[in-house]
């Protein structure tokens, strides 16, 4: 049986950034755009869905310890996709690493300038680092200093933070749909694509460290059976069966819907911001 993860007060407790004069808008764009990385780096490098999500809530949980004035989002990225590949045993060369995410900057500045961008359709070759560069090696230094950096900040004990919603997703969509016969197999299949789509998006929020897996997976299948027309009725009570809350599945819902709102984010720079 899977402990519960340690989560943190989000709505009572300032984050490091807060502290330090960082609007509270800057730092959720800044962790969306800290996430897009890490997400479209970990599509480039094809690592496992599992090493991504691990590096976004590491990435998460550094900052709910340090200050984005103090670390540069564009280190700690990749420094925790390769601490991620580490953990989750998914190794990958940090060589491989810094060339995705050096190319992803370099791309981010060809689009900025209305070039086409699909980060699907393009290859690292196309900005590739030189590896005897001093460009490079800085950065290896850097990755190699905030690795060891992250996992001291999470106290060494990653398996108290690291439990994904996505382990949850199937048995759950399983449990609620497999014997109902008006529900064909192609709806519910169609339901865990979906709502495996919402728990990847989740990712790029706090929800990670602020609610338990298993209320993210069920906020995400609910998102999902609304998607497709499917009802799910409050008063039947089907949440209970997963131990979740209906108003704890109204918040990240929510959350995960203003996530659309905000759309792709870029880089801010709050390095150094005087208070």
């Amino acid at each position: 049986m899977i402990n519960d993860i340690i989560l943190i007060d989000r709505e009572h407790v300032k984050t490091p950034s807060e502290e330090k004069n960082v609007a509270k808008n800057d730092e959720t764009k800044l962790r969306i755009y800290g996430c897009q990385l890490i997400q479209e780096a970990g599509i480039i490098l094809k690592r496992k869905a599992v090493t991504v999500a691990t590096a976004q809530v590491l990435f998460h949980r550094f900052y709910f310890k340090k200050s984005l004035t103090d670390f540069d989002v564009k280190i700690i990225a990749p420094s925790s996709l390769y601490l991620a590949c580490k953990l989750e045993e998914d190794f990958c060369r940090v060589y491989k690493i810094i060339s995705a995410f050096y190319f992803l900057y370099k791309y981010e500045d060809l689009r900025s300038k209305h070039y086409y961008y699909n980060v699907k359709n393009v290859k690292v070759e196309h900005f590739r680092i030189d590896a005897e560069s001093m460009e490079y090696k800085n950065m290896k230094v850097e990755v190699f200093t905030y690795e060891l950096l992250i996992l001291k900040e999470m106290g060494f004990l990653v398996h108290k933070i690291n439990q994904h919603p996505h382990l949850f997703l199937l048995p759950y969509v399983h449990s609620l749909f497999n014997n109902l016969n008006k529900f064909d197999e192609d709806l519910t299949k169609k339901l865990a694509q979906i709502s495996w789509g919402f728990l990847n998006d989740s990712m790029r929020t706090t929800l990670c460290c602020e609610y338990q897996p298993r209320c993210i997976a069920v906020a995400s299948i609910f998102l999902a059976a609304h998607k497709l027309n499917i009802p799910l009725i409050r008063s039947t009570n089907w949440f209970a069966l997963f131990d979740v809350e209906y108003e704890e599945i109204k918040k990240i819902c929510i959350k995960i819907l203003q996530l659309y709102k905000i759309g792709r984010c870029h880089y801010i720079d709050v390095l150094n911001k005087e208070k």
